[in-house]
């Protein structure tokens, strides 16, 4: 096995973020920091989980504080022409929106020569999802995000990586 696996992972996932971001919302994301981490859970405001399985095998989080989902909802609805005033659609629009950022980053690890399946999107809102440290290793990416052309701050999201350990 790769022994810079984690590190390509995590490198991979931050730049598909962040191309998805101008690309498909037009905003921009910076990667403010990353590293392991040894939390034993998480629970945001609003988090969805999309598990995957294949040649290495985990979850993706897409995490974000109330702010970030209040700012970035509308602008995601109007990429995916969603009505967003409909009521009980905001998780909806949130699970399709990291469905299609996990896809580009699936379609990445493909191009490398790893197979992955992607499994359902989950949201865990308000949930406290428990880590196990003994079974799974766990990184974090926190992205800055902005709307430069009408100088807007839209909060920061966090992109978790599980990876379970080998």
């Amino acid at each position: 096995m790769d022994p810079l696996l984690d590190e390509k992972i995590v490198l991979t996932v931050s730049r598909s973020f962040v191309e998805y971001m101008e690309e498909q919302l037009h905003i921009q994301a910076w990667r403010e920091a990353y590293g392991p981490s040894v939390n034993e859970g998480l629970c945001y405001e609003s988090t969805t989980a999309l598990p995957f399985s294949g040649d290495f095998s985990g979850s993706l989080y897409f995490c974000m504080d109330g702010y970030t989902r209040l700012k970035l909802l509308p602008l995601i609805a109007e990429t995916f022409q969603i009505d967003s005033v409909a009521k009980g659609m905001a998780d909806s629009i949130l699970a399709e929106f990291a469905n299609q950022i996990s896809f580009r980053i699936l379609h990445e690890f493909d191009d490398a020569g790893y197979q992955l399946h992607l499994q359902p999107p989950e949201s865990l809102n308000h949930k406290l999802v428990s880590i196990n440290l003994q079974n799974q290793r766990q990184y974090i990416v926190i992205f800055f995000i902005e709307d430069r052309q009408k100088k807007q701050y839209l909060g920061r999201c966090h992109v978790v990586l599980v990876l379970d350990k080998f």
